[in-house]
């Protein structure tokens, strides 16, 4: 019988315990659409941030050159059923997880259009991380 060497153990060792070691993903928008919306009024678009990092980040901004602003914001009920959005200054992603902004809740206002937004339209929104920096990403416009 032969006998390893320790080189060829270390290697292997070496190997394996990187196979298990967490990996550095990246971090991705998917399922990215708008609703339709005239010219001159707002709109809003949903998507959700997947972190795939071991790094928690923040969406700090946005912007699209179809809209005067885009702002992140939250949509709200409160106890008495009175509806109201509230500007978000920074969304946080935590490591790992991921954020859905939906109807109902997170999403990004597109204040003062430049144009409609009819059903199959596209367009480009850039969404601005503190870490991950700037991701460019296709909206797709689609009834809900």
């Amino acid at each position: 019988m032969r006998k390893f060497t320790s080189p060829f153990i270390l290697t292997i060792a070496a190997v394996l315990l990187s196979a298990c070691a967490p990996s550095s993903g990246v971090l991705t928008i998917n399922e990215t659409w708008a609703r339709p919306a005239s010219k001159g009024e707002n709109g809003a678009v949903y998507f959700v941030i997947e972190n795939g990092t071991d790094v928690d980040d923040a969406l700090v901004s946005a912007s699209t050159e179809i809209a005067s602003t885009a702002e992140a914001h939250m949509s709200m009920v409160s106890d008495q059923g009175v509806a109201s959005m509230q500007m978000q200054e920074a969304v946080q992603v935590p490591a790992g997880d991921s954020v859905t902004f939906k109807p109902g809740g997170l999403h990004i206002m597109l204040v003062g259009l430049k144009q409609d937004l009819t059903v199959g339209d596209t367009f480009t929104l850039i969404l601005q991380f503190k870490k991950a920096g700037e991701i460019t990403v296709q909206v797709e416009v689609r009834e809900q």
